[in-house]
């Protein structure tokens, strides 16, 4: 009977890579690196592992700079990669407009930003 093929190895016809690939992933290698590519449940776990790893990279560089007494940069770090990434979705901005001239108004307050939550917090 007929075999299902698990891996495919292909060479580049110039000899300067390799690749080998299964249904839902291939891993290409060549001088100028590695590439992989995946699909299905696999991408999204993949997405997943490298989301934790993020974070724990993030929590240590928190840690260094509270450790080494720089706790601004600490906060600098937690307002601008974990609040601004992970708890605004979109951004949007509310203008005055004068009715005459049809330009924004200039004024303190002005315009209002709107932000909605990202997905990673719910309503």
């Amino acid at each position: 009977g007929d075999k299902e093929k698990i891996l495919d190895f292909v060479t580049k016809d110039d000899g300067s890579g390799v690749s080998v690939q299964t249904k839902h992933a291939s891993l290409t290698v060549s001088a100028e690196g590695a590439d992989l590519k995946l699909e299905g449940d696999l991408k999204e776990h993949y997405d997943r592992v490298q989301g934790g790893i993020k974070w724990v990279k993030r929590i240590k560089r928190i840690g260094s700079k509270v450790a080494a007494g720089e706790i601004g940069t600490a906060f600098e770090i937690i307002k601008e990669e974990i609040i601004k990434e992970n708890l605004v979705g979109n951004e949007m901005y509310l203008y005055l407009i004068d009715e005459l001239t049809g330009d924004p108004v200039q004024a303190e307050g002005w315009p209002i930003k709107i932000t909605e939550p990202s997905e990673l917090v719910p309503y």
